[in-house]
């Protein structure tokens, strides 16, 4: 599916709004990672975890280089909730396993597409295999996956400095 430049723009900005980044420089970097998911969209499958390690290193390269591209190897906070660390192979594994679910067959109806795209974006968020950055490498993975199937991309706009816009709806996927 053809998107718009300023559609991605947009995008890219409220999701780096959604993690409070703001810098220039993360939102070029930013544009960066989307361009080189986007070039590389029909090799997914290739690549395998390399294509997400490759978005995370594009979009902390400059932020934070000492996490950029890489598995964590230590326990991390999610909204006050600790996602222990077991080991690095698992959790390329359990990459692996989200990498294989969105390659997998497309449902046909729209509607059936978008709860599966969630259902993949929910998968990688649970695995959430960095130190940071996790919410804007799946979100880039998540539209990259919408236009596969033939979806246009979706924005969620960052709900700062209220907390009852799409930003909060977006948190609900994560809580059924």
């Amino acid at each position: 599916m053809k998107y718009k430049k300023e559609e991605v723009a947009e995008f890219l900005l409220q999701s780096n709004y959604i993690e409070d980044e703001r810098s220039v420089q993360a939102y070029e970097d930013s544009i960066l990672a989307w361009n080189w998911a986007d070039k590389n969209k029909n090799r997914m499958d290739k690549m395998g975890l390399n294509y997400i390690l490759n978005i995370h290193w594009f979009l902390t390269r400059n932020i934070a280089p000492y996490i950029a591209g890489k598995i964590r190897d230590c326990d991390v906070y999610i909204g006050g909730e600790c996602k222990r660390f077991i080991t690095e192979s698992l959790i390329r594994e359990d990459l692996e396993k989200v990498l294989k679910l969105i390659e997998s067959d497309y449902p046909e109806l729209d509607k059936e597409k978008e709860a599966f795209m969630k259902h993949c974006h929910v998968a990688f968020e649970n695995v959430h295999p960095f130190v940071d950055g996790n919410g804007r490498t799946g979100r880039i993975l998540m539209n990259i996956h919408r236009l596969k199937m033939g979806l246009p991309i979706h924005i969620i706009h960052a709900d700062w400095p209220k907390e009852d816009g799409e930003q909060k709806s977006y948190y609900k996927w994560f809580k059924n």
